[in-house]
């Protein structure tokens, strides 16, 4: 077999998803999609038709194992030569999104197709993510990430060799939301596998409200103090935070940052927030976790 097609998810539904994918695959190529543990029962109900379909295999788990070792799980279950990593909230709006990966093959590269968001803001509710988003698209394009190869690896849309998933799975260590992906650049650099960018991006079909994103960037910083000594250069935040304990000014940051984090809540959580702010904020909040 040629590709599997691997799509965690916890609960979302993604039988449009799946249904576009199945439309454009070949019969050398399956779709595996792996309920990750979700509480949401009309989100299970409704992947479960997918059962039975032809080239997809639906299953579920009890428990939620996170976002590292479901991939993982994936990765031993896919009968292909290579996989494909798609997030359950993905959009596909190219009718030729699988034959552009497959005119990729045979290779030894792992291949990161990219990501896009809706052109036009969703809802108020969800302008924090937004407007981030819009923001850092044009720094990522092909020809942009193609600069930064290993930097650049998002697990929302990749494909790699199989044999290769397998030797670099997704460190299990990280339980909170974030960074796997950074981390899994690091070992595919440090073991010169070649990473290739190509224009072959899906949607993010489901931009989170401020007030969960604000909650899930809160926890990735979380996970970057935890995995410091693993990421180093890997995060443009730690760089930056590294720079400025080297000059003695992370005290200054700390004390800014308290003083103002309601004001910069009010803005982040508000309908025009500010990208600068938010990163302040980031920098901020990590400077402020313990060691």
């Amino acid at each position: 077999m040629r590709l599997s097609i691997l799509i965690p998810t916890c609960n979302t539904k993604c039988l449009s998803l799946v249904e576009e994918l199945q439309r454009q695959l070949p019969d050398d190529c399956e779709i595996i999609v792996a309920d990750d543990g979700s509480t949401d029962t009309a989100a299970k109900a409704k992947n479960r038709e997918m059962a039975g379909w032809k080239g997809v295999t639906y299953k579920e788990g009890e428990k939620n194992l996170g976002r590292a070792r479901i991939r993982n799980w994936l990765t031993q279950q896919a009968q292909g030569d290579y996989v494909l990593f798609i997030d359950s909230d993905a959009v596909v709006e190219n009718p030729h999104f699988l034959t552009n990966y497959l005119r990729c093959l045979p290779t030894e590269a792992v291949v990161c197709g990219g990501i896009l968001h809706p052109a036009t803001l969703p809802s108020p509710a969800q302008s924090l993510r937004w407007a981030y988003e819009k923001h850092c698209e044009p720094k990522f394009t092909a020809d942009k990430r193609n600069c930064h190869p290993y930097h650049c690896l998002r697990t929302f849309n990749f494909m790699m060799p199989r044999q290769i998933a397998l030797a670099h799975p997704f460190d299990e260590e990280i339980t909170r939301y974030g960074y796997e992906d950074t981390l899994l650049g690091r070992q595919l650099e440090e073991d010169d596998i070649e990473v290739w960018h190509i224009e072959n991006p899906l949607t993010n079909g489901d931009i989170e409200t401020n007030q969960v994103f604000l909650q899930k960037t809160e926890e990735a910083m979380k996970t970057l103090h935890d995995i410091r000594h693993k990421i180093g250069r890997y995060s443009q935040l730690l760089v930056v935070y590294r720079r400025l304990q080297r000059f003695h000014l992370t005290g200054i940051l700390r004390f800014t940052y308290k003083l103002t984090r309601p004001l910069l809540r009010r803005n982040l959580l508000g309908v025009h927030p500010s990208v600068r702010l938010f990163n302040f904020y980031k920098l901020g909040y990590y400077a402020c976790l313990p060691n």
